[in-house]
C-alpha cells in the first residue's frame, strides 16, 4: 500500500470524524476533570484536611496516653 497517494473523500471524512471525536473526548474529560478536583478541595476543606496539624501537640497527646 502506498501511503505517499492522494487520500479520497472517504478518508478525509474519516480523519475529520476521528479529530472530532478526539477532542470532544479530550474537551469532556477535562471538564469532568476540573468539576472531580473542585469537588475534592471542598471536601478537603470541610473535613479540615487542608489545615497544617501541630506535629508536636500529635507528638505529646501520644506519649500521653
Amino acid at each position: 500500500m502506498d501511503y505517499n497517494s492522494q487520500k479520497t473523500e472517504r478518508q478525509k471524512k474519516a480523519i475529520k470524524q476521528a479529530r472530532n471525536v478526539f477532542l470532544v473526548l479530550l474537551a469532556s474529560g477535562l471538564s469532568l476533570g476540573l468539576l472531580v478536583s473542585i469537588g475534592l478541595v471542598k471536601l478537603m476543606n470541610y473535613f479540615g484536611l487542608t489545615e497544617k496539624s501541630n506535629q508536636m501537640e500529635i507528638i505529646k497527646e501520644r506519649i500521653n496516653q
